[in-house]
Formats: structure tokens, C-alpha cells, sequence
């Protein structure tokens, strides 16, 4: 974080409690400060998935060409892609150690909020994060390749630098004003999160705050904690006539760069995406990420958020904001090394760069309530993106040089619409033999996102994450969730269980030799990739929280697609918390 925030974050830490003399005094004030402090670790285990056996990080060296490099027997030659930086050395799959450390991080936050009158309030949220660093990390890929010669030095670099940039914090997370000067009109200023959609877990118009989710695996953590945020400015109109109220929103780029956009996975290793699995040509000697931040047309963000209720029971919103492509992000162009006057290495890359451009997202959701005897809620929300950039695959050929630097190479990145929408159902749902005293609630969860303007030749050429180049672009994506929970003794136990299932793309799959346009049975299960997590919270008193969760990584469709790239990841993780 910015040495901004850092001293900023001090203050208001060492200020908190500075207002409780004033606010005991004045009848007409309010001060409140609450806290915890949570601990959570976890390992590696191999479970049902992997039938209890970890799997291996296999890679093979390949020539400059891409095709593979044999020994004089005319075997394969084995290599390892953090031990060989500047060698074109390609994983085959990934894998974890056994009772490997997934993660140990410590955080303690402390939360204010202060009410000096009636018509202003002022909140703020100080966290600080602790994280050891672990083996996993070693397979982290920084911007620039380790020049260190000796590998197990090389591997302890590179874990001290996720370490220190990713797993050790103290921010002023959150520090806003609010301010209401009349009934219909309230004003939101600073540090913040601004949460849009209905539907959660997919984050389809929840586009606003980035996030970081450098320590875990994101869908198991709570958004709250995940999401980045950021100097923003909010308006809200209320029209109490017509129950409806209109939301403005501004982010002017106060933040640091590498704040407004969501952190590359690729930065660790315990929860980063792995070595790509790209036959590339290109050695990379360096990565520049352009975040956002050149000129003020540049940075600037903004949207509006129009809501109502239709009847008490139904509910919308319209959705409309300016912002950039918050991950991952788009090769833009690279710079070849030069090796002589007018001569470069066309093999060779001294830089890439990467870039998030600019795009626009609009939407709505839709929130009804099913009365007895169906007795469930439905959310929709659809999100349409434009002109989002996908980027193409490393052997691409469509590039072009620049036309004043000799050296550099633009790759040519196309635009596609791309729309999405999700379906969530909920429903309370009383199994007497389960609980007799308590309902389960079960949420039935569907996306899926079109991108329509694809060819043939997308098919082949674009990727979803640079690099993977079996992570292709898809016409037609799906997701099904599903999750249940309950809770025993008045809320002493909640156990909760999470599915999540991807199906297999249907152009990517043998088909059935009866019927060419159905895929084979085993091709639908093979090719698909899901994950199961199963936890158990406990409450003990008014303070302390304890949750035991076990998440199972199921990788049909392989190590480089869908769930698979989080396939060697079966964890068994603990948390404890303390509320003050």
C-alpha cells in the first residue's frame, strides 16, 4: 500500500478513541468501536479428487519453435519452470505437497463509527494482515524473472517478495463521511465499498471495487474482505412517491495504480494461478502491467444505479458504469531485444506489456418473493459488456509492427459483446429427521454468458487468461451452484455445503458416434470440472467463532481449464475469530 495510506491509517487507528470523552458528554453524539482478530491456516491435503494422492508438477523443455526437446535417447527432457526462468520449459499438470501450508494469516481490524450530529456520520476501518510466507509461493511469478543463479535461493526470493508485497498490510481500509442535509438526498465521501447486483456469487454488476484474493481461494471467502477500496464519491436521490431513488457514483483515481484493478493472480503461488501451460515462442524477460493511470480521461470512473420496488414484494434496478477491464489483464504490446543496429531478437522479449482497457457495463436485476405455497425468492441480473477485449492465444500471429519503434510489436486484440446473467432461487425448507427446530435454506444458483460475435477462428484464437492456452474463450459458459445450510442448539452449530459444477464446452468434446451433434455421456462428465466445499461454524458466546472448512477441487477438464487450474488445491482450513 501507498505510504499515504500508511500514515493516514496510523492516525486514524491512533485517533479512534479520541471522540468517546466528547460523545459521553453530548447526549446528541454516537461513538462506536468494535473489532476482531482472526487467525486462520491451512494445508494441502489430497482428498477424494486426487483419490488421496498428490499429483506432480510435470513440464517438459520445448525449442524456441514450440516442439518439445528430446535427450540423445529421444526422451523427453524434464525441466522446471521456476528453476529455468529464461527457458521455454512447459508445465504438463501442477501440483501441491501433501501437508503443505496453504495459507497462516493473522488480521486484526478495528472499526469505528461516529455520529457528531444528526445529519453527519464519519466511518472508518483500520486492518492490519500478517501472512508466513509458503513453499507453494516459490511458483510465483514476479513482473521481472529472478537473475539468481542458485535455485533454492531463487525460490526464497521469490517467496519473501510475495511475502512482503502481498502478505504483510496495515490500511486505512475504509474512511468515509457521510452526510444528509435533507430528506431525499445523502452524500457518501472517501474510502469505500459500493456493492451492485443481487445475485453474490457471481459479481456480474458488482464491478466497482476490485479485489484481492492473494491469500485464498476467493469464492470461500466473504466479499467484505476480498473486494479493494477505493476513493469514491456517492450521491443518492430518494424519491419516496414513486419508492424509487437513484445512485450516482465517481472514483476520481485517487488510489494507487495497481489498487484500481484486481490483483493478477499470478503474483503468488499457494493460491495464484499456475505456470501457463503456453507453447510460446517468447522468452520474457520482463512484464510492465500499464494500470491505470497516464491522464485524468485516463482514470476517472463513473456510473449511476437507478432502483425501485414494483410492489412490496418485487423489486429492480438499472445499471450503468464507465470503468476499465478489471482483470485479467490484455497483452498490449512487447519490445524485442535489441542485439545489434536494426537487428533484434525476434525470440527474445526484453518487455511485455499488459494493459486494462476501457470498457462500459450496463444491466439490471430483478427481485421477487414467491409466496406460500412455493414460498421462495428469485434474484435475476444480467450484465452486458459491449466491448470487452479478450486476448489471443501466445502463438498468435496477428500482430503488427509500430510504425516509430523499431523494435516494438502491438498485438491485435479484438473487442466482443459479451453477456451474462444469473438466476438465484432460495428457498427455506423444513426436513424435521435433519433439524427439528430449524429450516434449511437451500440457493439454487445458474450463469451463463454468451459471447455471440464469436467465429470460428475465436474458437481457436482467444483465451480467457493470457497464457493458457487451453483456457479458451467459450460462445456459451455455465455455472451451477448449489448450497445448504442449517443450524443446531440456536445457532451454536451451522454447517454449510457449497457445489459448484462447470459443464464441458460442447464444441470441445468428442461426439457421440450415433449423433454428431451430442456429445457422449463420458465426455460430458470427463470434461467438466467442479468443486465441493463442506464447513462447520461453531459460536462459543458472544466473542469467539470457529469455523473448520474442507474444500475439494474436482478438475474433469483438466489441469488448465475451469476448476483445474485449482485442482492440486484440496485444502483443510481453520479459522478463529474474536469480536470486540
Amino acid at each position: 500500500m501507498s505510504i499515504l495510506n500508511t500514515i493516514a491509517a496510523a492516525i486514524v487507528a491512533i485517533t479512534l478513541l479520541v471522540p468517546c470523552a466528547w460523545a459521553q458528554d453530548d447526549e446528541d453524539t454516537t461513538f462506536e468501536v468494535n473489532g476482531y482478530l482472526k487467525v486462520q491456516s491451512g494445508i494441502f491435503a489430497p482428498l477424494l479428487s486426487d483419490l488421496f494422492q498428490s499429483d506432480e508438477n510435470i513440464a517438459w523443455i520445448r525449442d524456441t519453435d514450440g516442439n518439445l526437446a528430446l535427450d540423445n535417447d529421444g526422451n523427453s527432457i524434464p525441466c522446471d519452470p521456476v528453476m529455468t526462468p529464461h527457458k521455454p520449459c512447459y508445465p504438463e499438470s501442477h501440483g501441491q505437497k501433501a501437508g503443505g501450508l496453504s495459507m497462516m494469516r493473522a488480521v486484526l481490524q478495528l472499526e469505528a463509527d461516529w455520529k457528531p450530529h444528526e445529519k453527519v456520520g464519519l466511518h472508518a476501518i483500520v486492518r492490519g494482515v500478517r501472512s508466513l510466507e509458503t513453499d507453494a509461493d516459490g511458483w510465483a511469478q514476479p513482473p521481472v524473472a529472478s537473475n539468481i543463479i542458485d535455485p533454492e535461493e531463487r525460490r526464497a526470493a521469490i517467496r519473501d517478495w510475495v511475502r512482503d508485497k502481498y502478505y504483510t498490510q496495515f490500511e486505512l481500509r475504509e474512511f468515509y463521511l457521510d452526510i444528509y442535509p435533507t430528506d431525499w438526498f445523502s452524500l457518501r465521501l472517501g474510502r469505500q465499498q459500493i456493492t451492485w447486483g443481487e445475485t453474490g456469487q457471481f459479481r456480474l454488476l458488482d464491478v466497482i471495487n476490485p479485489i484481492d484474493t492473494t491469500w485464498h481461494f476467493g469464492p470461500l471467502e466473504s466479499f467484505e474482505d476480498t473486494r479493494i477500496p477505493l476513493w469514491l464519491a456517492k450521491g443518492l436521490f430518494e424519491f419516496p412517491e414513486i419508492d424509487h431513488a437513484l445512485e450516482l457514483v465517481w472514483m476520481p483515481g485517487l488510489d494507487r495504480p495497481e489498487d484500481m484493478v484486481t490483483v493478477p493472480l499470478t503474483f503468488v503461488g499457494a493460491w495464484g494461478l499456475p505456470y501457463t501451460n503456453t507453447p510460446s515462442p517468447f522468452i520474457i524477460n520482463e512484464k510492465v502491467f500499464k494500470y491505470p493511470k497516464r491522464a485524468v480521461w485516463d482514470t476517472m470512473r463513473a456510473g449511476f444505479r437507478w432502483k425501485g420496488n414494483i410492489t412490496p414484494s418485487m423489486s429492480y434496478s438499472l445499471v450503468y458504469y464507465y470503468t476499465h477491464q478489471l482483470s485479467p489483464p490484455i497483452p498490449l504490446y512487447y519490445d524485442k531485444v535489441k542485439l545489434g543496429p536494426d537487428l533484434y531478437d525476434s525470440k527474445n522479449l526484453e518487455r511485455l506489456y499488459l494493459g486494462f482497457p476501457r470498457q462500459h457495463i450496463m444491466g439490471f436485476t430483478f427481485d421477487f418473493t414467491l409466496e406460500n405455497p412455493i414460498g421462495a425468492v428469485v434474484k435475476i441480473e444480467a450484465a452486458l459488456e459491449p466491448n470487452r477485449m479478450y486476448p489471443r492465444t501466445s502463438t498468435t500471429g496477428q500482430t503488427h509492427p509500430d510504425p516509430i519503434i523499431p523494435s516494438r510489436v502491438h498485438f491485435e486484440q479484438p473487442r466482443r459483446m459479451a453477456l451474462s446473467y444469473a438466476v438465484v432461487v432460495m428457498r427455506p425448507t423444513m426436513i424435521r429427521f435433519l433439524n427439528p427446530t430449524q429450516n434449511f435454506m437451500f440457493v439454487f444458483q445458474f450463469m451463463h454468458t454468451v459471447v455471440p460475435g464469436l467465429t470460428e477462428t475465436d474458437k481457436i484464437d482467444l483465451i480467457e487468461i493470457p497464457g493458457f492456452n487451453d483456457f479458451k474463450v467459450k460462445m456459451h459458459s455455465m455455472k451451477f451452484v448449489f448450497a445448504a445450510f442449517t443450524n443446531y442448539l440456536h445457532g451454536l452449530l451451522t454447517p454449510k455445503l457449497i457445489v459448484v459444477w462447470i459443464p464441458p464446452d460442447p464444441d470441445r468434446v468428442n461426439r457421440s458416434e450415433t449423433d454428431p451433434s451430442k456429445m457422449s455421456s463420458s465426455d460430458f462428465f470427463t470434461k467438466s470440472s467442479m468443486f465441493i466445499a463442506a464447513s462447520l461454524a461453531v459460536r462459543l458466546g458472544d466473542h469467539w467463532r470457529l469455523k473448520l472448512t474442507v474444500s475439494d477441487f474436482f478438475g474433469f477438464g483438466g489441469p488448465y481449464a475451469g476448476a483445474g487450474l485449482f485442482g492440486d488445491r484440496d485444502e483443510i482450513n481453520l479459522s478463529v475469530l474474536c469480536q470486540f
